[in-house]
């Protein structure tokens, strides 16, 4: 992400259009990130979700 604002709407997109939470965060050294925190408890379905997500937004702010 080039900055928090693209991070913010990547991780509203991914909410709103594919059903995945994640967060845009601030302060790495690279700049800002969304991070994906999946768990023990996440099904395969929400994990391929996600990957499905990720592989179709993955284009969206180049």
């Amino acid at each position: 992400m080039r900055d928090h604002a693209q991070a913010q709407k990547m991780a509203t997109l991914l909410l709103k259009k594919h059903r995945v939470l994640t967060v845009a965060r601030t302060g790495i050294a690279r700049g800002s990130a969304v991070r994906v925190t999946p768990t023990l408890y996440n099904t395969r379905q929400e994990l391929d979700r996600l990957v499905t997500a990720l592989r179709r937004e993955s284009g969206v702010f180049l």
